[in-house]
């Protein structure tokens, strides 16, 4: 497929995922513990969504509908390329790109503290997406 629908692909899908209701906030703290996460969504102000739920849903966001073996393929590709099992988003702000702290230097994706869920997992989410298309 050529770079540039590619490129497309991504950033549609990219789009979605963070435009949807589910990930419309889409602050994660990517060096947290699961079970920081657990305890964070007890505040009220985190959700967690499980990775397979992306996957599952992804015609929700005006991509091809994945199969059960599509699904799993992607979840285990995404894993093996270091994506957690699950997000813990926060649900009561987004964190904007020019946020004071990101301007000096870019932290949007630097794997420490609050990071944008698209900077950090965008790339390795959709392409094992497109890879569970192509080869599952």
């Amino acid at each position: 497929m050529p770079r540039i629908i590619r490129s497309a692909l991504l950033a549609a899908f990219v789009l979605a995922v963070t435009a949807s209701s589910a990930l419309g906030f889409e602050c994660i703290v990517v060096n947290r513990s699961e079970t920081g996460n657990l305890n964070a969504t007890t505040s009220g102000r985190w959700m967690t969504l499980p990775l397979a739920t992306l996957y599952e849903e992804t015609e929700n966001f005006g991509l091809p509908d994945l199969t059960e073996a599509q699904v799993t393929y992607a979840v285990a590709l995404a894993q093996s390329w270091g994506v957690p099992s699950s997000f813990t988003f926060r649900s009561d702000k987004i964190l904007l790109e020019n946020a004071s702290g990101w301007v000096k230097g870019d932290h949007a994706a630097d794997g420490k503290g609050i990071d944008h869920f698209a900077d950090s997992y965008g790339d390795r989410l959709f392409g094992a997406l497109y890879e569970a298309l192509a080869k599952a």
